[in-house]
């Protein structure tokens, strides 16, 4: 019985822990934005297309990172937007200089452009990316 109990316990904990880590994501650019301006954060803007490989690795290895999805949730408002799923896509990922994918996109609450990365990066290279961007915001 006193086995039971922890185990259900630590099942809760764990969960909770799980839950309360998990990004957020957006899907609609608009929304991000004003979610933004609401919690005074940027706005993280994934352009990806369901055939790339490399937005799928980063979504299974870089995303679902505990130290990444911490810091995203923390000071980011995350928004994945496929520009071959519909026109106002991708108008947005011809506005941001989409030459490949993926993209990623940092814009300020006013939907100004202030940092992007192209390509894939592990975990750790994208978490220090995160906090340059965010540090940087911070200072102005």
């Amino acid at each position: 019985m006193k086995r039971l109990i922890t185990l259900t316990i630590t099942s809760f904990l764990t969960l909770g822990t799980i839950v309360s880590a998990a990004v957020d994501w957006q899907t609609s650019y608009d929304t991000a934005l004003a979610k933004a301006k609401k919690d005074n954060k940027l706005v993280m803007i994934d352009l990806y297309t369901d055939w790339c490989g490399w937005c799928k690795k980063l979504d299974k290895d870089t995303y679902s990172d505990k130290d990444v999805e911490a810091k995203l949730t923390k000071d980011f408002v995350a928004v994945k937007l496929n520009p071959e799923k519909s026109a106002e896509n991708a108008k947005l990922s011809q506005r941001f200089g989409t030459t490949g994918y993926p993209h990623i996109v940092f814009i300020n609450s006013a939907g100004n452009k202030v940092s992007e990365i192209g390509g894939y990066l592990p975990p750790k290279d994208f978490l220090k990316e995160l906090e340059s961007i965010s540090d940087k915001a911070t200072k102005k």
